[in-house]
């Protein structure tokens, strides 16, 4: 944990799922959720506000972070002092010459477009532009292309294929569930504010669940067949560091799933159709979950962090003699 990359990547993944998150729960949850609104009801407006927020601060914070991140990786690939990293062409190099570096410039340019597409997105918000569904399809790119600076490069043959899409997709349903979260809890929030709202809250709340489901189905079959790549056996997953983080991240993983079934089961239905009492007291435990639920996807994206600084189970296993070597 001495390895200053593991902190700068979690900052990273963090952001981007963070704004991307917020991208998609706009779009899917929050702008059909306020058509169920009252009339002249002002969160609406206040919430648009706080998404803009959370996806240009997460945009910054993804771009900041993934320069740190590059330097540190030129850093690390040409085996010199930090100064000497920005001269001899060092940087540009790495950029032009090596698969994380020419991932990296699609992804910056990646980042270039989102945020000329919001620009324009959130000027016409709520109106069903064109421009939200093209931000949605950079946004996922954007957090998908992040496939290409982990363990899923590499392979040869289908595997070489396969794992980068899968872990594509891994990463895009990752962000359609864990990046809503926080969102989630800010809705619940001004919702509770404003009684007439609770139809509303009962709609997003409805639609993220339903949009849950499928990204936890999704994240469950993509990180099956991920463990399959990096892992490979029991003795990969539960005799190496790579394997017992693996296990650390499915029992969070497995927690979250529980939290959310109880959000969709229990709680969800008390919104409508109960007293008024019942509806906040549904509210507010459905917020309260919600923000436990982004902590604990908080912790599963450090361990993914340490995961891709870590040697993969299948290879850290194979040779006992060998395992001195693994670090």
């Amino acid at each position: 944990m001495d390895d200053p990359l593991i902190y700068v990547r979690a900052i990273h993944f963090a952001a981007t799922i963070t704004a991307v998150g917020a991208i998609f729960f706009s779009v899917f949850i929050a702008e059909p959720a306020f058509i169920k609104a009252e009339a002249g009801a002002r969160w609406p407006i206040v919430l648009r506000t706080q998404f803009a927020w959370l996806v240009w601060i997460g945009l910054a914070v993804a771009v900041l972070s993934g320069a740190v991140w590059f330097v540190l990786v030129a850093q690390s690939m040409s085996d010199t002092s930090f100064p000497d990293v920005f001269s001899d062409g060092v940087l540009w190099t790495v950029l032009l010459q090596t698969g994380f570096g020419r991932a990296w410039l699609a992804r910056s340019i990646l980042a270039c477009l989102l945020a000329a597409v919001l620009a324009v997105s959130f000027q016409r918000r709520g109106k069903g532009s064109s421009a939200e569904i093209f931000a949605v399809v950079l946004a996922g790119g954007f957090v998908g292309t992040l496939a290409f600076a982990g363990h899923a490069v590499g392979a040869s043959g289908v595997a070489g294929v396969l794992h980068p899409a899968v872990d594509f997709v891994h990463l895009i349903a990752a962000a359609g569930w864990v990046g809503m979260l926080l969102p989630l809890a800010l809705l619940l929030a001004g919702a509770a504010k404003e009684q007439p709202s609770v139809g509303a809250a009962y709609t997003a709340t409805k639609r993220f669940s339903n949009a849950g489901l499928i990204a936890v189905g999704v994240l469950l079959v993509t990180g099956c067949i991920n463990a399959l790549y990096l892992a490979g056996s029991v003795p990969a997953i539960t005799e190496t560091d790579y394997g017992r983080l693996l296990l650390i991240k499915v029992a969070l993983f497995l927690l979250m799933i529980a939290i959310a079934a109880i959000n969709r089961q229990v709680w969800a239905p008390r919104l409508i159709h109960v007293s008024v009492t019942s509806s906040r007291k549904a509210l507010s435990r459905l917020r309260g979950n919600a923000a436990i639920e982004a902590g604990l996807g908080a912790l599963i994206i450090v361990i993914v962090a340490v995961l891709g600084m870590t040697p993969p189970g299948l290879h850290q296993q194979p040779m006992p003699e060998m395992q001195h070597h693994s670090h």
